[in-house]
C-alpha cells in the first residue's frame, strides 16, 4: 500500500506547475491574438442602395405578369387590408382597381426592426421583392406556416388577380413625426 501512495505523490506535485502554465499559456494566446488580428469594418447599408430596380406602381400595374421572376422595388405603395397572418393587399391603379397580394417574407417577419402588424391600413410605404407566381405548391407551403386563419383564405390566394403576388424582403415604413411635430401634438 505504501507504495501505490508513493507513486501518486509525485503526479500531486504537478498540480499547481500545471494550473499556472495553463493559464499563462492562455493569457499569451490572447495576447497574441490582440496583437495579430486586423480589425473588420462593418459596413451598414445605405438606405437609397436597398430599392433598387424602382418601377412606378402604374407600370407595374400595366402587365405585373411581366415582372414575374424579377426582383422589383415599388415606391408610394398604400396598404390595404390584412388577408390571414402574413399577407396585405394592395389596390393597383390601373382602370378596374385591380387588387394584388403582398406576402411578408420569412426574413421580414422575423426582422425586429419592422413591426409589421403595427402597419395600418393606408400606411404609404416603399417596398422591395420577387413577382412570383401563384401555385398550389406555394399556396400548400403558406397553408402549413399557418399563413390563413380559416380554410376559405387559401382559396382567395390561389385566385388572386393575375395569380402573381410579391414576397415582400424590405420594407421602409413612413418616417415617424419627431416629438411635438405630429398632428395632435398640442403645440400649436
Amino acid at each position: 500500500m505504501a507504495t501505490l501512495l508513493e507513486s501518486r505523490a509525485g503526479a500531486a506535485k504537478l498540480g499547481i506547475p500545471l494550473m499556472i502554465t495553463s493559464f499563462v499559456m492562455v493569457a499569451g494566446f490572447l495576447f497574441w491574438l490582440s496583437v495579430t488580428a486586423k480589425p473588420t469594418e462593418v459596413v451598414l447599408p445605405d438606405p437609397e442602395d436597398i430599392f433598387e430596380n424602382v418601377v412606378s406602381l402604374a407600370d407595374f400595374s400595366v402587365d405585373p405578369r411581366g415582372y414575374i421572376g424579377e426582383a422589383v422595388s415599388l415606391e408610394g405603395v398604400r396598404l390595404g387590408e390584412r388577408f390571414g397572418n402574413h399577407f396585405r393587399w394592395i389596390n393597383l391603379p390601373d382602370a378596374q382597381n385591380n387588387a394584388f397580394l403582398l406576402h411578408w417574407s420569412d426574413s421580414l417577419r422575423a426582422d425586429t426592426t419592422i413591426a409589421l402588424t403595427t402597419l395600418a391600413s393606408g400606411t404609404i410605404v416603399s417596398l422591395s421583392g420577387i413577382v412570383t407566381n401563384t401555385t398550389d405548391s406555394i399556396v400548400e407551403e403558406w397553408s402549413a406556416a399557418g399563413a390563413f386563419m380559416i380554410p376559405v383564405e387559401s382559396q382567395v390566394a390561389r385566385s388572386t388577380y393575375h395569380l402573381s403576388f410579391l414576397e415582400v424582403t424590405r420594407i421602409k415604413p413612413p418616417d415617424a413625426p419627431r416629438p411635438g411635430q405630429g398632428v395632435g401634438s398640442g403645440s400649436g
